[in-house]
């Protein structure tokens, strides 16, 4: 829907001519968002025609959060045929946005125990990472960063070696302790107004491991955090993680599950940021490249069976800096 059949829609749905209409880029999906504002009033519209099974999971999973206490926003207006919503608009209450140091470690905090919260729901009628999932979500990083992207040639040798090092990884993730997971909570994606936090594009949940959500707030593509910082983060969340599930993680094994979901998640993310650039000439995510592959040589660096991948997303980082990809692509 372009902006004038948008203005019409909106038109007719809300009954107010005196309204802008302002498109809001930077998700990574092919849903379109829009700010509809007038003088007193101010919505968000969500196009998800091209999306439609990712539009029934947001209204499932809208439901089920609404009801267990975890600040979404509230639908003013759905239209299953179209595949629009008119939402509730949050404002310019992203953490990305409103995070200093002054600031940071308070909002964060209320970031972390609501990844808890978040932890508690239980529902039958939601699937469970399986182990193929995160492995071809990993392979995006093979695929799209290493091959299609920097054009790498990897040896059929070195491509065996990683593929053994993917089944290392994914097979010692702890794959007991499922818990509900957002899949993509990061400061782009949590706001913070009035000492909460509120969620949006959590229409990918899954159960997963319950440290994977806390790994994309700390080591965020798109922001940097201080490891100081960061290990305070990691004190707070591991004990509100061992005192709410009776868990026992010892800070050897939280670390070790960390650095493992830290190098899967961030495959997948710097596969999807070359997929984006190449697929979709979307080269917006490319400035993110850098910071997200250096997540995985950190990550990679302490385990002699992920030294292959460690080697590999060097190799990357090198070629990046040489050949200044991420500003002239």
């Amino acid at each position: 829907m372009n902006r004038i059949e948008l203005t019409k829609y909106i038109n007719n749905k809300i009954k107010n001519k005196n309204f802008l209409v302002k498109e809001i880029k930077g998700d990574a999906s092919k849903r379109k968002y829009f700010r509809v504002k007038s003088k007193k009033h101010s919505y968000i519209v969500m196009d998800s025609f091209l999306e439609k099974r990712n539009f029934n999971n947001f209204l499932k999973y809208t439901k089920l959060f609404k009801n267990n206490n975890i600040k979404v926003p509230e639908i003013i207006n759905i239209d299953n045929s179209k595949k629009i919503l008119i939402l509730e608009d949050f404002g310019n209450n992203l953490i990305y946005d409103k995070v200093n140091e002054n600031n940071l470690l308070d909002i964060y905090t209320v970031a972390i125990k609501n990844i808890i919260d978040i932890q508690k729901i239980r529902n039958k009628n939601i699937s469970c990472y399986k182990k193929q999932k995160y492995f071809n979500e990993s392979f995006l990083f093979i695929d799209w960063v290493l091959d299609k992207f920097f054009l790498l040639k990897i040896s059929k040798k070195d491509n065996k070696k990683l593929i053994k090092s993917l089944d290392f990884l994914i097979d010692n993730i702890n794959h007991n302790y499922n818990k509900l997971t957002h899949r993509d909570y990061h400061s782009k994606n949590i706001f913070y107004k009035n000492k909460n936090v509120a969620i949006i594009d959590y229409q990918d949940a899954l159960y997963g491991s319950p440290l994977y959500d806390f790994v994309s707030l700390v080591n965020d593509c798109y922001r940097d955090i201080n490891q100081n910082t960061k290990n305070k983060f990691f004190k707070i969340f591991l004990s509100e993680l061992n005192n709410n599930n009776n868990f026992n993680f010892s800070e050897d094994e939280f670390l070790y599950n960390f650095n493992l979901i830290s190098a899967q998640r961030h495959m997948k993310a710097s596969g999807i940021f070359c997929r984006l650039s190449i697929r979709n000439n979307r080269d917006n995510y490319l400035q993110h490249l850098n910071r997200t592959l250096n997540y995985i040589v950190k990550a990679t660096s302490y385990y002699d069976n992920l030294h292959i991948i460690n080697f590999f997303a060097n190799e990357a980082i090198n070629t990046l800096n040489e050949s200044y990809y991420s500003g002239s692509r």
